[in-house]
């Protein structure tokens, strides 16, 4: 190809005949996928025909792997007989519409070629049928050839027609669609609407799990002055320990416009669902929004890519999606991995650590307890502008106990423990919070031993909930000596 251009400088001539020759060979050879594309960008698109949208009754597409009709249903709407008009994507379904009336060619092969199957006519890839309708135009049947792979075009002519065009790849690329390409993927489930939407449960099921995981709306307080923890949910199937809220939005609000990237049937048979793993699902999600909306999730199987390791000769499987389908949707889509965060969820990954933290001007008293469960109560009186500790009747330095506070709260979760306890679980210590407002009631915190991995398991008002390390129970009874009798208050556990 070099060599040969160097020739065609020599002159001005020979660039117009040999450059003809040279174009005549290209266009003639389909099976050339070295040949350049310069002459075809460059050249004015030649219209094979142009129909108005409006026109088009109907569109058959025959392919390797697919044959349907889409059918006008009305002014701007289309539809396929398989996929039930809630479940269609109107837009794709016009977009071809548009693409399949307007054929634009990169240029004329052949002005009446004899010999079609050179161009792959006698075993064509895809094949299109139009009718249009008050009978405005002819019907018109058209074919798709092979691929010229070095223009990225395919051979394309109309069954009354022996002219031979090439057709950029982008714009025949509707005539290899399937009937499922039309199905509706995106904004399956209706935009979260915070004013009116309420999302008041959330039901995880998997196999892995010995217990469902469930997430319930907290009731809405209505005096947020004397809240002890601000969160929306707790995991009432966890003795009620409380869920993060920057942790467990996707978890709460994940279905809301949940989008898929592909579908595999619409109106699945039962086969089709055990085909897809629906017989033993992942992962089933429930949501229960505004007091009855109920859907579920059922995720099926996953699906997988696989390819061969060029070092290990062996085949490595990728999941690159799980098939997944809707309460109120009868259709097998495919949803990507990272549109599923139910799947791979543990109840520790949305744990609220600190778990209980009352602002100090909020409670009457403390009260804590220790080994021998001899109780000392501490008063907390006046306002965050006047106020005093006191003890037995006696005033304690004020900097002193608020330490002392902050290290009661910062006691933290740092893994769920639901077991009932022992009587190799002795009573370490604990404290109780006294809410100056008579509905709070109060909040009473017990530590026991768990000699075996050396914590500290938790309980709140009576529930089996936490475990937090060994430390912060010795470091509590420490830290109440050192507030009684003088010494420092150490914060570390």
């Amino acid at each position: 190809m070099k060599k040969n251009a160097k020739i065609l400088i020599a002159s001005a001539a020979g660039i117009a005949v040999l450059g003809a020759a040279a174009l005549a060979l290209v266009l003639t050879n389909p099976v050339d996928s070295t040949t350049s594309s310069t002459s075809s960008e460059e050249s004015t698109k030649v219209s094979v025909f142009s129909y108005k949208t409006d026109d088009i009754l109907s569109l058959t597409i025959k392919n390797e792997t697919d044959e349907f009709t889409i059918d006008r249903l009305g002014s701007q709407k289309w539809g396929t007989k398989d996929i039930p008009e809630e479940y269609a994507n109107n837009d794709a379904y016009g977009a071809t519409m548009g693409d399949a009336g307007v054929i634009e060619a990169k240029m004329m092969v052949e002005e009446n070629a004899e010999d079609l199957s050179k161009y792959g006519f006698d075993k064509p890839t895809a094949t299109l049928s139009m009718t249009f309708k008050d009978n405005k135009h002819e019907p018109v049947k058209a074919i798709v050839g092979m691929k010229n792979l070095g223009e990225n075009a395919w051979y394309f002519k109309t069954e009354d027609s022996n002219a031979v065009y090439l057709v950029a790849n982008g714009n025949m690329s509707f005539a290899f669609s399937q009937e499922l390409d039309y199905v509706q993927l995106t904004g399956l489930m209706p935009t979260y609407n915070a004013q009116n939407d309420s999302v008041d449960r959330i039901r995880i099921e998997r196999p892995d799990f010995d217990k469902d995981l469930v997430l319930d709306k907290l009731p809405e307080e209505t005096d947020k002055e004397f809240v002890s923890v601000y969160v929306g949910y707790a995991m009432s199937s966890h003795n009620n320990i409380l869920a993060d809220d920057e942790k467990d939005m996707d978890i709460v609000y994940g279905m809301f416009e949940l989008s898929a990237i592909d579908a595999v049937a619409v109106k699945p048979t039962d086969d089709d669902k055990k085909k897809y793993g629906f017989d033993s699902p992942s992962c089933t999600v429930t949501m229960v929004k505004n007091g009855s909306e109920l859907t579920k999730l059922y995720i099926g199987a996953p699906l997988y890519h696989t390819e061969k390791d060029e070092e290990t000769d062996k085949e490595v499987k990728t999941v690159t999606g799980y098939y997944g389908m809707l309460s109120d949707k009868d259709v097998i889509y495919v949803f990507a991995p990272d549109s599923l965060p139910w799947l791979t969820i543990q109840p520790e990954d949305i744990l609220y650590r600190l778990f209980l933290t009352p602002y100090i001007y909020y409670v009457d008293d403390v009260t804590v307890k220790d080994a021998e469960g001899k109780e000392y109560e501490f008063k907390i009186i006046g306002d965050a502008d006047k106020n005093s500790i006191e003890y037995n009747g006696k005033t304690v330095e004020r900097a002193k106990f608020t330490s002392f506070y902050q290290y009661l709260l910062s006691a933290y979760a740092e893994e769920i423990y639901n077991e009932p306890l022992t009587p190799d679980n002795k009573f370490v210590g604990g404290f109780t919070y006294d809410y100056r407002e008579d509905d709070e009631g109060e909040d009473v915190v017990e530590l026991y031993s768990s000699e075996q991995d050396r914590t500290c398991i938790i309980v709140v008002n009576g529930d089996v909930r936490y475990k937090v390390r060994q430390m912060y129970g010795t470091r509590l009874i420490q830290n109440l000596e050192a507030l009684l009798n003088g010494g420092e208050i150490f914060m570390d556990f």
